[in-house]
């Protein structure tokens, strides 16, 4: 039975991982550096205490990783603050599922940050669970901050759907006895999702999903 849904933030709410790279690239290159598409790919999920060590050493900066986590997250807000908005069929999703499950988010993100990009797209008021990186010791693919939200959702992993669209991210609901939904996008074109149960190619996709299964319950 599904109880809960649980979203991943980043590229699946919002679709933040192009603003990510642009702040991303635009500060490394300022630093002297220089960062590849693969590097960029390979840390989609983890969360930023991890991916300021993996992008300061490969790419050669002469700064503590972490004064470059501070100054990326700063960039990407900045960015965020002018230009998010929420992904095509999100709220059609969310007024879906209102009043028939409860509904959170299990986001690398810091949960401060979560909350303040949540308020801006005015979204905030649909999740009654918000679990970010920064609340958990180990990152995705760790199934850790799915097995977080669960509990505090006070549901049964078996009875929670996740929707991710990083392979970090769904091996994370994978491994912690989740339903995971893949969302496919520009960024994650040629990424593995095959631990999915099924992969869309957008949240209107999911939805419909979502709502013949609810059908086969009435």
């Amino acid at each position: 039975m599904i109880r809960a849904v649980i979203f991943d933030m980043d590229g699946v709410i919002i679709d933040s991982e192009k603003l990510y790279r642009r702040a991303c690239t635009e500060l490394v290159s300022e630093l002297g550096g220089k960062i590849s598409d693969e590097l960029f790919e390979k840390q989609m999920g983890l969360k930023m205490s991890q991916t300021q060590r993996v992008i300061v050493q490969t790419a050669g900066l002469d700064m503590e990783p972490e004064e470059f986590g501070r100054r990326y997250m700063e960039r990407y807000l900045e960015l965020a603050r002018e230009t998010l908005v929420p992904n095509d069929g999100l709220i059609e999703l969310l007024d879906f599922l209102h009043g028939k499950v409860k509904v959170a988010i299990a986001s690398s993100t810091e949960k401060s940050a979560i909350e303040e990009l949540m308020k801006k797209i005015n979204v905030l008021e649909y999740f009654s669970v918000i679990v970010g990186g920064d609340e958990v010791r180990e990152s995705k693919p760790s199934p850790m901050i799915y097995q977080r939200a669960s509990r505090l959702l006070g549901i049964a992993p078996e009875d929670c759907i996740v929707i991710e669209d990083s392979p970090n991210g769904i091996r994370s609901g994978f491994m912690a006895g989740m339903e995971v939904l893949g969302v496919r996008h520009e960024e994650n074109i040629d990424l593995d999702l095959s631990l999915s149960k099924h992969v869309f190619d957008n949240l209107n996709g999911v939805r419909e999903y979502l709502e013949k299964r609810f059908d086969s319950l009435i």
